[in-house]
């Protein structure tokens, strides 16, 4: 299976998350805001990111607009519950940011766990595939 960063500031939610994607048998690394992901990120190379929107600091627009300036062969997920904007904004942009997926909270394994497959197989080709000329 994939190797998968959760960024969240949510400890309860990173857990959860964490504990959803272990179950499906990923291997998880966490961080606890934006900065810290993506330091895991350049040391610990996920296949796909799962980050929430809403977060202090570093939000998760800024980490998608970061991974896909400087590793745009990530897939992401995006999640959210909301926040000073309503879910279906913030998950929009973070759609026209660059995420692959995005998932409202509150979510279930199914849906999570989907979610993750389909970012890992839409980007996959984006990954392997030489582009033409290269």
């Amino acid at each position: 299976m994939a190797h998968v960063l959760v960024i969240d500031d949510d400890e309860e939610i990173r857990t959860l998350v964490a504990h959803m994607l272990s179950r499906a048998g990923h291997t998880v690394d966490l961080a606890r805001d934006g900065a810290e992901g993506l330091r895991t990120f350049g040391s610990r190379r996920p296949d796909v990111v799962v980050t929430d929107i809403d977060m202090p600091n570093l939000d998760g627009h800024a980490v998608i607009e970061a991974l896909r300036t400087a590793h745009s062969g990530v897939p992401i997920v995006a999640i959210s519950g909301g926040g000073p904007a309503a879910k279906d904004d913030l998950l929009l942009e973070a759609m026209r940011l660059g995420a692959a997926e995005v998932v409202m909270k509150p979510f279930g394994f199914e849906q999570l766990a989907g979610a993750v497959v389909r970012a890992l197989s839409l980007w996959e080709p984006h990954r392997r595939a030489p582009r033409r000329g290269e």
